[in-house]
């Protein structure tokens, strides 16, 4: 007989279950006896026939809170597949207790609901037992840590008004992330944006987890792809730093009173004091920039190598020519190998930087500062070079005008003088470092002494 009554639960027949319980009235009281991995409640909620589970809650109510081999209860499966009727049915038989059962992993109703984003389910649930949506799950996150990690920006929003605020600011899993943690771990941008536009988030958002470490701190702990880049930019937009760039500089009093009394006068001093003090925060905030720069300068270098001045052989005049070639290479071959050369540095130079950009190296780092800016200038030198190369190969007899070599001559010296600037600086940098390891502190030549 219990067989029949699991064949009419999958097919909702409601006329076989009243004549099933009018043969037998202690049925249902039976099931816990049977063999069956879930109750005709669990079926009934899972195929949705709401009218068949109306029954079954009337004869028992406790099959309400009755769990399968995955400790989970009918509302468990209505709520995660979105039946409505059937959970206004289940909630209105078990009470505000059915809701806040936990599944073998730890989540009640509510979480599943929000997680497949059925926000009417959501807001019955929650009328029902608003208790349950600020419970902490047993990995240790709020339901709204939840939905930051599974995308779920639709029920983020309704969950959240359950909370003030300046509650919203303050909510923390089991490690002291908040919800803007959660968000850059995750590279969630979308909800990124949305945290904040509310005041309170945006006004916290510097604020440190367990270990000490901001939003933007977890996000540069994360691989990196492209879109660390669009999350790191939208958390330096809204003013988030790192934890190190908040903490004040400690500096010793007789260390600043030196400082002032040795402050640097030359030009040269000034010059190499910026250099030495500069942190170059800069270049992080414009990584995307640089970077979108240094792709542009690339594909320019890759037209010119398909597309070279005077164009491409189209007719082979009865064979002798080959067609595809470039014109130039039947006029002057050695000129036409120069503009490739010089169109090859800059294609490769430039792709180099993109690789460094976002490679997610520390910019800050003196070496690959001295890297990014030699081969920038390197770049602009023999694009200019492919410039006037390309100017020589179209212009009659490779007359060029004066003015225009001159002045593109001028430019790649000054950039030459630039990079040779940098270099002397970043090796007497350099050359300090050593000088400054190796050196015997005074304080152990005393012991020595001694």
């Amino acid at each position: 007989m219990e067989t029949k009554l699991y064949e009419a639960s999958l097919t909702g027949d409601v006329e076989s279950l009243n004549k099933l319980l009018h043969q037998d009235q202690l049925m249902l009281d039976r099931l816990s006896l049977t063999g069956f991995n879930e109750t005709p409640l669990h079926i009934a909620a899972m195929r949705n026939h709401h009218q068949f589970a109306v029954v079954l809650l009337t004869q028992n109510p406790k099959l309400a809170t009755a769990l399968d081999m995955q400790r989970r209860t009918a509302l468990h499966l209505a709520s995660a597949n979105g039946n409505l009727e059937m959970v206004k049915v289940i909630v209105r038989a078990g009470g505000r207790d059915v809701c806040g059962l936990r599944d073998e992993d730890g989540l009640t109703p509510l979480h599943l609901a929000a997680m497949k984003e059925h926000l009417e389910v959501v807001k019955v649930l929650v009328q029902t037992n608003q208790d349950a949506a600020k419970e902490v799950s047993v990995s240790g996150e709020t339901i709204l840590h939840m939905c930051v990690g599974y995308n779920c920006v639709k029920s983020l929003k309704v969950l959240m008004e359950l909370w003030n605020e300046d509650e919203l600011a303050k909510i923390t899993d089991h490690g002291g992330n908040t919800l803007l943690h959660a968000a850059a771990i995750n590279k969630q941008t979308q909800i990124l944006n949305y945290l904040l536009r509310i005041p309170s988030i945006k006004a916290n958002g510097n604020a440190v987890n367990r270990l000490g470490l901001t939003a933007l701190d977890v996000l540069d702990q994360c691989p990196r792809n492209l879109k660390s880049i669009e999350t790191r930019e939208i958390l330096m937009e809204a003013g988030v730093s790192r934890a190190n760039d908040l903490r004040p500089p400690t500096k010793p009093l007789h260390s600043s009173i030196k400082s002032t009394q040795n402050k640097p006068k030359g030009f040269l001093s000034r010059t190499w004091a910026r250099y030495v003090n500069d942190d170059r925060n800069w270049i992080e905030k414009q990584r995307g920039i640089l970077i979108v720069a240094a792709l542009v300068v690339a594909g320019m270098s890759y037209h010119s190598g398909i597309n070279p001045p005077g164009g491409t052989i189209t007719d082979n005049q009865n064979g002798r020519y080959s067609l595809g070639n470039a014109v130039q290479t039947e006029v002057d071959m050695d000129n036409f190998n120069q503009f490739v050369a010089y169109n090859s540095i800059t294609m490769i130079t430039s792709l180099a930087i993109v690789l460094v950009l976002i490679s997610g190296l520390p910019l800050r780092n003196k070496f690959w500062m001295w890297v990014l800016t030699v081969g920038t200038l390197f770049a602009m030198v023999s694009m200019v070079a492919t410039y006037l190369q390309s100017l020589a190969m179209m212009a009659p007899d490779m007359y060029v005008n004066v003015t225009s070599v001159w002045v593109c001559l001028i430019w790649m010296l000054g950039c030459g003088v630039i990079a040779l600037i940098h270099t002397i600086f970043f090796v007497v940098w350099v050359v300090m470092k050593l000088v400054k390891r190796r050196k015997p502190s005074k304080g152990n030549d005393h012991v020595g002494e001694v």
